[in-house]
């Protein structure tokens, strides 16, 4: 049907076109009807092949697979680890507290030392229980 209104459409315009509807050259009537024919073919075809097409694409199966496992996944933890806190804080806190009490700067590097030891140690096992280190 669209290959008759397409003749029917066509025709016209290309004889109004042509200049000597007498000749038999190439742009005789004949020859421009022939090539109209052959687009309206190729046309057809194309739209066969791709028609083609969409319908095995309708007819592909879809499988979905579950290959997920029952293993809990281990979400990569950003910041600052709870010992390295610990460490900081007790590393502080014994470098004022021994410091103050002993007015050197030697005993607030010790104080600091052993604050942040403590600290680390504390922190470490709070990581250890939140499961961030094995």
């Amino acid at each position: 049907m669209k290959k008759i209104m397409f003749l029917l459409l066509a025709t016209p315009v290309l004889m109004t076109a042509c200049k000597n509807n007498q000749s038999s050259g190439p742009g005789s009537v004949e020859s421009i009807t022939a090539a109209a024919i052959r687009l309206g073919n190729e046309q057809q075809d194309v739209a066969q092949q791709m028609n083609e097409r969409y319908a095995a694409q309708q007819q592909q199966r879809v499988v979905y697979v579950n290959s997920s496992t029952n293993e809990a996944k281990v979400t990569k933890k950003r910041g600052m680890s709870k010992a390295a806190k610990g460490a900081i804080i007790g590393g502080t806190a014994g470098a004022v507290t021994v410091g103050v009490i002993t007015k050197s700067g030697k005993g607030a590097v010790i104080g600091g030392v052993l604050g942040a030891g403590a600290g680390y140690i504390i922190g470490r096992k709070k990581d250890k229980r939140d499961g961030r280190v094995q």
